[in-house]
Formats: structure tokens, sequence, C-alpha cells
């Protein structure tokens, strides 16, 4: 049986709102850049059980714009902050969070057998409408490095094998796993910065972020992204405070950097990152 892409249980809270219980799970699935919420609650004990249900999820819609507020903090944006800690940087930003409860999905509503029960599921595309509160620029930053190396190869796309656990530099512990985030980074060995957020077009963070994320090593999966002819190259060591960042090797950071045509695929976001099966 396949597993459900990517899928990273982020939290479960509980609410006691109007003497009403609120059960919140909430998971993100990278692949698809979807975060899925469940909201459950007791059925209003009603002598007409569609009306109880009725009101139950009447309740639940009122406090979705708190509760999806309050499951997007955890949300790992790139190697030093969560959403929570821009949050406190701009407390203006958990408003704005709490408003994409207008704009989320719902995918279906349902009463446990039981009938004492009901839960909503919703579900919101994390690009564009998390990443299109923190896109600050306009366009590119100028390109950071000159290199030394030119290119004689022009590429689709640029795919990195991270599905290893993998040295976590200069940290002195064992090998560890990559964490997905909105905006990762790449780095040569010498850790100058190749890509990130601020090297890549505003409209493309939009759509889809600098890096995308799967566990399929099947490119045919990933053409819209990365076209028929990518570069292919394997992570070496994970960079960054909370291990969201890749480091690549030299032959591989001169490559992506070492014509403008292969630039360019960075600053449209044409990257994916393939990480282990969960």
């Amino acid at each position: 049986m396949k597993k459900w892409t990517l899928t990273i249980l982020i939290t479960s809270l509980f609410f006691f709102l109007n003497a009403q219980e609120i059960q919140v799970e909430t998971s993100v699935d990278w692949q698809k850049k979807i975060l899925r919420l469940d909201m459950t609650a007791p059925i209003s004990d009603e002598s007409n059980q569609p009306t109880g249900r009725y009101k139950t999820e009447q309740f639940i819609l009122r406090e979705t714009p708190v509760t999806t507020g309050e499951v997007l903090l955890p949300i790992v944006v790139n190697s030093w902050n969560t959403m929570e800690d821009l949050v406190k940087e701009s407390p203006v930003l958990l408003r704005r969070l709490e408003n994409l409860s207008q704009i989320m999905n719902k995918v279906f509503t349902t009463a446990t057998p039981d009938r004492k029960y009901l839960t909503v599921r919703y579900e919101l595309s994390l690009f564009p409408h998390v990443a299109d509160l923190l896109i600050t620029h306009d366009k590119p930053y100028s390109y950071p490095i000159n290199p030394a190396y030119t290119a004689n190869e022009d590429f689709t796309g640029i795919v990195i094998y991270a599905a290893e656990s993998l040295p976590w530099h200069n940290s002195g512990e064992e090998r560890q796993s990559l964490n997905p985030c909105l905006f990762p980074r790449l780095f040569s060995p010498d850790l100058k910065e190749i890509h990130s957020m601020e090297l890549t077009y505003p409209d493309a963070l939009s759509r889809w972020g600098n890096a995308g994320y799967t566990y399929s090593a099947n490119i045919s999966e990933m053409t819209d992204r990365i076209g028929v002819y990518p570069y292919r190259t394997m992570a070496r060591a994970i960079y960054g405070k909370k291990k969201t960042d890749l480091i690549l090797s030299e032959k591989a950071a001169a490559v992506i950097t070492g014509s403008e045509h292969n630039r360019e695929l960075l600053r449209q976001g044409k990257v994916m990152i393939i990480l282990p099966e969960k």
C-alpha cells in the first residue's frame, strides 16, 4: 500500500469553547504543498439529528479562523524561523493567517457511525496562500557569486537526492534527515549560498516555492516542474539551524551556477528535492 505523500503530523489541539469540545488535527503534505485540517466536535444533543449536525458544523465554522491561525504557527519557513517566530516579530501576521480560513477548501463533512461526533476537513494550499504573505521582494536579488566554471550543458531542471540521512554540517551529531520547509536554501561546499527564496522570482515563489519536495525518483512525475532533461545530483550534507538546507558537491554547485541558462532554472524554482519515504 502506497504511503500517504510526505505527511507530517504537526500537532493535536483541544479547544473547550462554549462548553463544547473541538479536537483539531493537522498535517502537511509537502509534495502536494497542502495543509490538511480536521476539526471534530460532539454533535449537539438534538432530538432532530440533522438539526444537531447542522448546529455543530456551524459551531466548527465559527471557530475555524482562530484554529487556522494556531495550526499554521508550527510551519517551518526557513532555517531560522517558523511562522510563530515571524508572528512574534510582526503580530499583524497572525490576523492574516486567520483570514486564510476564508479561502480554505472544505473537503468533506462526516459523522462517526454512532452519530456522536462530526468531523470537517479543510485543505489550504501553502502556495500561493501562505507564501504570498511572506514574499517581500519584487525581483530576484543579484546573483551572489561569479562562477569560475562555465557549464557546457543546459538542463531543464534540477533534482537533488536527499532521501538518506546526511551529515549535519559542523553539528558533531549523528546523520540526520532533511526537514522540509517553505523556502529551503542550497549551498556550495564552501558555504556560498547558491539558491534561496530571495534569488527566486516572486511569481515562482507564489506558484510553487523556490524548491519542491517528493519521495519519488520517477522523473516522469515531476516533468511539469523540472522538464525531461534535469540535472541530477546528490546532497552532501544538511545545513541550517532547523536542518532545512542542503550542501551540494563542488561539481554540482559549479554545474547549476555555471551558465546563465542554469541559473535561470534556479530563479524559476525549477528544483525538486527527493526526501526519505515516510
